[in-house]
């Protein structure tokens, strides 16, 4: 018999009802993959390839392999991949903050992500939304049961009505001066995000929602305040975050940390948005330099359900992402795995880890005259607390280049004091004496710059330059004799 108008209408609402209560059944059961699975890992395996063909991949083995350990670190032993899925990390040489994962199981991230945190909690705690994401397979069983929907003459109306909203919805929200500007509310999805999070992390606060994972589940709306069935991958995002704390603690990490990385990458992309405003020249040529993943996005945006499913997580931070981690301590799960092992931030393991991959590539930087960039990069190293003498000496090498001879007296002194600073550090580390017999020259202090080169020649006898050096003092003592 057919159904009228409203019949139809109130069927449309049920099945996409149930639609949506299967997905969230899927967030408890293990996800089996079918055809249709297996043909959406194979899409997104080819849309990984594609989207890094012209990335600046890091292939410093050094920094792979660390990041790799970590996304080991926080897959749950207990835990086995979906059938075809297997995790990988990509790491791209961009300052701008990334972080996506392919339902096929390659996460990507950026150089940007990593020099973000403080410790390595912090960067375990980002990742682990991706690592939850993957292994649980949230996006391959919502991308299963769609297609189910869509042969199916019962559920037509729900798969029908999904997929006019899918697929005009970008999976990954891409940065933007306007979600600054805005705050949270660029997209209608992204407003809906947002909105929910501060509902959830606001009733998390006051503990009557929700206690566990399953609860978190079932707290997230259906609909948005104007009456719209929310993108069901929106709904994926708290529920990948909760479980990832749960994965986060498990690993031993300190999963109050989390929160506190989620803050540092908002105020670094509000940052960048602030300086290319502000039109910060060599910062900004070095970002325009480095591709976008906006271009990834926007293929997104134009494809079908299966290949607007493939990149699966968000790249934009609104601060109300922050404010719903930082319930999400009080889960159950979260609460009973942090009791089995000891809380760590990692701090040491991390500081290692910087100075031993940044040290190398920004001393490369500074040897290629790229100083604007090598000394973000110096200063980057200094503020997590590598101050040494290398690090002293590259900011204030870097600081003036080699243009010293036209700076102000103001700033030859400030650079004056940063290589004392490197000497009082170590005084045999040599290129500081090199560096400050380069100022001098330039400053006019003649006698000062042949006492300074004379001192890098004493401490480094067989250095490249000594007889360029010894040249340059026979020229700085006679100046210094007219």
């Amino acid at each position: 018999m057919a159904e009228n108008g409203n019949g139809r209408v109130k069927w449309r609402r049920f099945a996409i009802a149930y639609l949506f209560s299967c997905m969230l059944t899927s967030v408890v059961l293990a996800i089996e993959v079918n055809d249709d699975g297996h043909e959406l890992i194979l899409q997104a395996e080819q849309a990984y390839r594609s989207d890094m063909e012209n990335r600046p991949v890091v292939t410093d083995k050094t920094v792979v392999n660390y990041i790799s350990g970590i996304v080991k670190r926080l897959t749950p032993k207990h835990k086995a991949m979906p059938d075809g899925v297997k995790l990988s990390v990509t790491v791209v040489d961009s300052s701008d903050p990334e972080l996506y994962s392919y339902t096929d199981g390659h996460i990507v991230m950026s150089m940007g992500i990593i020099y973000a945190m403080e410790n390595e909690a912090q960067l375990a705690g980002i990742l682990t939304h991706e690592v939850a994401n993957i292994t649980e397979g949230y996006y391959i069983g919502m991308y299963q049961q769609i297609k189910a929907a869509e042969r199916s003459e019962r559920y037509k109306a729900a798969a029908g009505a999904l997929l006019g909203g899918l697929m005009d919805v970008a999976v990954d929200y891409a940065y933007q001066r306007e979600s600054i500007r805005q705050d949270d509310a660029y997209f209608s999805g992204e407003a809906t995000y947002s909105n929910t999070m501060k509902k959830m992390a606001a009733a998390g606060a006051a503990r009557s929602a929700y206690y566990t994972i399953k609860d978190v589940a079932n707290s997230i709306p259906a609909k948005d305040e104007s009456g719209k069935w929310v993108d069901p991958r929106l709904r994926f995002e708290p529920i990948a975050d909760a479980q990832g704390m749960e994965y986060t603690a498990l690993a031993g990490y300190d999963v109050k940390e989390t929160a506190k990385g989620w803050n540092h990458i908002y105020r670094i992309k509000s940052d960048l948005i602030k300086r290319q405003d502000a039109g910060m020249g060599g910062l900004m040529t070095q970002l325009r330099q480095t591709q976008s993943m906006m271009k990834v996005q926007m293929n997104r945006m134009s494809q079908s359900l299966g290949k607007s499913g493939l990149v699966q997580t968000r790249s934009d931070v609104p601060p109300t992402r922050a404010e719903f981690v930082n319930t999400l301590v009080n889960l159950k799960e979260v609460k009973a795995a942090q009791k089995q092992h000891k809380a760590s931030r990692h701090r040491k393991p991390y500081i290692n880890f910087i100075e031993s991959s940044l040290l190398p590539r920004t001393q490369k930087m500074m040897n290629n005259e790229d100083y604007e960039k090598a000394y973000l990069a110096y200063k980057a190293l200094w503020d997590k607390g590598v101050q040494t003498a290398p690090v002293a000496y590259g900011l204030a090498k870097c600081k003036l280049g080699d243009f010293a001879f036209g700076a102000s007296e103001s700033e030859k002194e400030l650079s004056e004091k940063a290589y004392q600073d490197a000497i009082k550090l170590d005084s045999k580390f040599a290129p500081s004496y090199k560096g400050l017999g380069d100022l001098y020259a330039d400053w006019d202090r003649y006698g000062d710059a042949a006492k300074a080169y004379s001192k890098y020649i004493k401490l480094s006898p067989n250095a490249k330059d000594r007889k360029r050096i010894e040249r340059k003092i026979k020229v700085m003592k006679r100046k210094a004799q007219r």
